[in-house]
């Protein structure tokens, strides 16, 4: 477990190099109905749902771009740990404490107007509140060590009540292998994420 998390830090790392941005996502959510395998079915759809409505604001035509240069989130549920976190007590009772992280990166070509947090501060009517699954998503920058970030957000994979095989990543057909082209710098070997429009345009100049 702690290689694999340590792989989608490294996955990270290597994005932010490129020029992505890093945010860290907390949902929590209204009282969902049925079991707890029905629940966490019921969690996972949402992010999905919530993912492809953001998509569209990053990218126009998201299915003519390749699923390694698009918006990727790794998304783990999690519990409170009551000794050494700080929970409201709704946080802690409803669904029985359950809610999901995730770790977003953002490219820099998305067309969003300003950032994923200020999207979801400025929008969060349009995602939350009664009637919907979810209660709150609340979205921090990482701005310093991706690391620790990666490390919380995916917690819950090393737990018992969750396990490594309840951790996600959207979008779902998202290969690990990236698109490879020559590097910035001469005889590094690591791979670049370019955006098609992007090459199209460095080609052309």
């Amino acid at each position: 477990m702690e290689y694999l998390i340590a792989g989608y830090g490294y996955m990270f790392r290597e994005r932010v190099r490129q020029g992505w941005r890093l945010t860290f996502l907390t949902f929590t959510f209204n009282h969902l109905r049925g079991s707890a395998s029905n629940v966490a079915w019921q969690m996972r759809d949402e992010l999905e749902r919530v993912y492809a409505k953001v998509l569209t604001r990053i990218e126009r035509k998201p299915r003519n771009v390749p699923p390694d240069l698009l918006p990727l989130w790794v998304c783990c549920p999690d519990f409170p740990v009551s000794k050494t976190e700080k929970h409201s007590f709704r946080d802690a009772v409803v669904n029985n404490g359950r809610h999901v992280h995730a770790i977003a990166a953002v490219p820099p070509w998305s067309r969003m107007k300003g950032t994923l947090e200020d999207h979801f501060y400025e929008h969060q009517n349009q995602y939350t509140g009664n009637g919907k699954p979810l209660f709150r998503i609340d979205a921090q920058p990482i701005t310093h060590d991706g690391w620790f970030a990666t490390d919380y957000g995916l917690k819950g994979a090393k737990s018992s009540r969750v396990g490594y095989d309840e951790l996600f990543i959207l979008p779902r057909s998202t290969s690990e292998v990236p698109v490879r082209t020559k590097s910035v710098r001469d005889g590094d070997a690591q791979p670049r994420l370019t955006h098609p429009v992007t090459a199209d345009q460095e080609s052309a100049g």
